[in-house]
């Protein structure tokens, strides 16, 4: 395996440490829901935040980046949500 397979990595490491962050706060701190949901919503602004400048790095961004990232991160954010507040 060459490196061009490993070469965007150093982008994607930081996402996995906000989602590795985030699910490990959440189980955590299972037993507060308040809290859960200010992780859940850090979460996905840091997910739209990182997803703006990963785009803007690499000189692809453009109003669909934009809203591809906040409908997702919305997405998530409301299945998260659900969970929390029907538990």
């Amino acid at each position: 395996m060459s490196y061009k397979h490993f070469k965007h990595l150093p982008h994607y490491l930081p996402l996995l440490g906000i989602f590795g962050a985030g699910a490990l706060a959440f189980i955590l701190f299972s037993y507060d829901k308040q809290f859960q949901i200010g992780v859940a919503v850090s979460v996905a602004v840091a997910h739209f935040v990182w997803g703006v400048v990963h785009h803007l790095y690499h000189g692809d961004f453009n109003l669909e980046v934009v809203l591809e990232y906040f409908a997702i991160s919305m997405l998530g954010l409301a299945a998260i949500l659900s969970v929390i507040l029907h538990a």
